[in-house]
């Protein structure tokens, strides 16, 4: 899935639900919003719900160099 659940963005310290940058975390490991954060899932799935339903399944994978 391209969001989070209870997670924590890079970019503010807060923790919560949101929608990330699946590119930035396949190269960091960072969770990095792309959308507002959200403390509940029911809060997010509403506003993602009003604002397109951006969130999708989707299988990503992280290879370390060096691992």
């Amino acid at each position: 899935m391209n969001y989070t659940v209870q997670c924590t963005d890079v970019t503010t310290g807060q923790t919560g639900c949101f929608l990330f940058d699946t590119e930035h975390w396949q190269r960091t490991g960072e969770f990095k919003a792309i959308s507002p954060i959200f403390r509940s899932l029911v809060d997010f799935y509403e506003w993602d719900r009003a604002n397109g339903s951006r969130r999708a399944p989707c299988h990503l994978e992280r290879v370390e160099a060096n691992a």
